[in-house]
């Protein structure tokens, strides 16, 4: 896979370090300027062009191309550090960047990270949950885990003590795909007591972080790191978590990323499951018993990804359906999708689709949305 050249980085480097400039105006100066070269030659006129640069931000901007020298001097530094801690730098324009991660609004544009990535990642599911958990949610997790890291789903959590450490070391043990989201620096090991399993993360997949080497895991970086653990996956699922839970948050951000949530009910009495029973109840989660209930919910997206046993087993759902009507479900996804698109992909008539699709709608298989844009149930 292609990575940014050390000069590219070396700039992302800098507009990450200008003041008043958050990761979405970064990117738009990317996206405006087709070189560095011309970024570092720009004046302040060309800047105010850019929408959301002001005044304001355009001499922060200068400022910080005329101390270029003394940025490019602490990346070199920092460079170097990586390096010796065997940690990698990625960018947003780079191939191997987390593809789910591109489209969340206040996408990172530079990541730290130790280990490996893969093009599986945008597969993956994120679990998190308390940091003290009942018997109950360390039985259901490492039972989840176990079975969907065993299906091949790549599997990201927080590395916190509790539920996430449950995830990753379930994850060690089928030797599956992992993530570790880090609130401090890659090389930064939080908690402490996982040293070993920061090493077998790494083995397995990757530590990943926005925060620069040596940062330390401050409470107001947290936040940020649930947004990446959410907007890597495609589903997020909460285990446990009380009702001022950060695995209550994270669930909140996937809803705004428009990602699935998913939780598990619990005791009413339960203050570790005070939060999941809320997000249920609000609507913002979907109540999972079994893997099946996530399975079938993101079956389209996974499929690619699952292992051919898993894939015989949902094909069950298709045995009684005639042949106009399974070309037709398989073209179907839980996103809404348009009678033209499906009179395209089956070379059904759009009179043959209807039909189908009215049957479909009846075994309770498809439901119709405003439109003219149909959806599995």
């Amino acid at each position: 896979m292609e990575l940014a050249s050390f000069e590219f980085l070396k700039y992302i480097y800098l507009l990450t370090q200008v003041n008043k400039l958050g990761n979405v105006k970064i990117r738009k100066l990317m996206n405006h300027f087709s070189s560095p070269e011309n970024f570092y030659n720009c004046k302040i006129n060309d800047l105010k062009r850019i929408n959301g640069i002001d005044e304001s931000i355009s001499r922060e901007i200068l400022s910080g191309i005329r101390d270029k020298e003394k940025y490019f001097r602490e990346f070199d530094e920092i460079f170097s550090r990586a390096e010796r801690s065997e940690i990698k730098l990625v960018c947003i324009s780079d191939k191997d960047y987390p593809e789910n991660l591109k489209r969340i609004f206040d996408t990172p544009v530079l990541l730290y990270y130790k280990g490996k990535l893969s093009e599986t990642d945008k597969y993956s599911l994120s679990i998190v949950g308390t940091r003290n958990p009942t018997e109950y949610g360390k039985y259901n997790c490492e039972k989840f885990t176990d079975e969907l890291s065993g299906l091949n789903i790549p599997i990201v959590s927080g590395f916190a003590r509790g539920i996430d450490t449950i995830v990753h070391k379930t994850c060690i043990k089928n030797k599956s795909l992992n993530y570790a989201v880090f609130g401090c620096g890659a090389d930064v090991i939080y908690p402490y007591e996982n040293k070993r399993l920061y090493s077998e993360v790494i083995e397995c997949g990757a530590v990943i972080s926005e925060f620069p080497l040596g940062a330390k895991p401050d409470k107001v970086n947290f936040p940020r790191r649930n947004r990446i653990i959410s907007g890597i996956s495609i589903g997020t699922i909460v285990v446990e978590s009380g009702i001022k839970g950060g695995a209550l948050l994270t669930a909140e951000i996937a809803v705004d990323q428009d990602r699935e949530v998913f939780a598990f009910p619990g005791n009413i009495s339960s203050k570790q499951s005070e939060g999941t029973n809320e997000l249920i109840k609000r609507g913002h989660a979907k109540l999972i018993t079994n893997i099946d209930d996530i399975l079938n919910e993101l079956e389209v997206k996974l499929k690619p990804i699952l292992k051919k046993d898993y894939t015989a087993k949902t094909d069950v759902l298709t045995l009684n359906l005639s042949e106009s009507e399974n070309k037709i479900y398989s073209v179907l996804d839980y996103d809404p999708v348009h009678i033209d698109t499906i009179n395209e992909l089956t070379d059904l008539t759009i009179s043959d689709c209807l039909v189908n699709l009215l049957t479909l709608e009846f075994k309770s298989l498809v439901r119709q949305v405003p439109g003219k844009y149909f959806m599995r149930y």
